[in-house]
């Protein structure tokens, strides 16, 4: 065979293994990162999955911790984060900063978000987010029952079977629909989780939905046993924001056994910039209770080599 021929041979041959490798990889439906429909954190993974109850495929991306292939023992903590396609990113850099200053615990990231190309995101978060339908704002909104079920019965059991995660050290986060949601979520199953972080979250959803659900939850007088964040920009959208201030300001007053509640304002932010502070702060407070005291990364480094420093007068 001459050397032209062989040449195409060997591409053939390649470009035949690469297909059997990609398809071997997506036999368990997962998907290597270039397959990945927005930015990701480098070394993600990614798994699609569908629902049939939304009749919806979803993309979940897994963003693991520094040490995981090193400590093969542990267990990680893990947060379940909607609206994965804006906010891996930002939660993975948040991640590794407060990793650096021992003000967070290692741990994993799984984000929720949707498959294909030109994805109308908006459009379908605001299905699966959204408690009821209110038959005003989000055409086929009221799905949130079935995503709930969809991550309950199909996202955390794939997930924890194929990651070394503890089931005990679960958090729930989103921001505006994605709070609601987190709301929503822990009245409906509160022991599912055991933090949830709720930022910015839309409590105005169907003339106050999730207002009804607390009175509801409340007359049951039954404990409510998690972690619970929730924060709002100061410079929000006025009517938006009082309605959360008004939120915040119901459940504290409940008291719920169990409970342990941090309300927050974000200072001078608007309701998308507020995400950065509030994912900030509400995985600190998710994760107040596993926090190791002992120094930061910078003050490490210092006395790793015996840097003093001393106060400049």
């Amino acid at each position: 065979m001459n050397r032209p021929k062989r040449l195409i041979v060997i591409i053939l041959m390649s470009t035949l293994f690469s297909s059997c490798a990609i398809k071997n990889n997506n036999i368990n439906n997962k998907l290597t990162y270039s397959d990945a429909h927005y930015t990701a954190p480098i070394g993600t993974e990614f798994i699609q999955l569908h629902s049939i109850a939304t009749n919806r495929d979803y993309e979940i991306s897994v963003v693991l911790p520094a040490n995981y292939d090193k400590s093969t023992e542990q267990f990680y903590p893990v947060l379940y984060m909607t609206d994965a396609q804006w906010d891996l990113s930002l939660v993975e850099s948040i991640r590794g900063k407060s990793n650096y200053d021992r003000v967070m615990p290692e741990f994993i990231i799984v984000g929720i978000s949707y498959p294909g190309e030109n994805v109308n995101y908006g459009a379908l978060r605001g299905r699966d987010l959204s408690p009821t339908n209110d038959g005003i704002d989000v055409t086929g909104s009221g799905d949130a029952p079935k995503f709930l079920n969809f991550i309950e019965q199909s996202i955390i059991p794939r997930v924890e079977s194929d990651y070394r995660i503890n089931p005990n050290q679960r958090v729930l986060g989103g921001a505006s629909f994605g709070g609601l949601f987190s709301l929503y979520a822990m009245y409906e199953k509160p022991e599912l989780f055991q933090s949830y972080i709720s930022l910015s979250p839309a409590v105005s959803w169907d003339s106050g939905y999730i207002f009804r659900k607390d009175n509801s939850y409340a007359a049951q007088n039954i404990p409510l046993q998690c972690r619970l964040f929730i924060s709002y920009g100061s410079s929000e959208y006025t009517e938006f924001m009082k309605n959360i201030v008004l939120f915040q300001k119901k459940i504290a007053e409940r008291k719920y056994n169990g409970l342990k509640l941090l309300n927050y304002t974000i200072e001078g932010e608007r309701h998308g910039s507020a995400n950065v502070e509030g994912w900030a702060r509400g995985l600190r407070w998710a994760f107040k209770d596993l926090i190791i005291n002992e120094p930061s990364g910078l003050e490490s480094y210092f006395k790793t080599h015996n840097i003093h420093l001393k106060v400049i007068e």
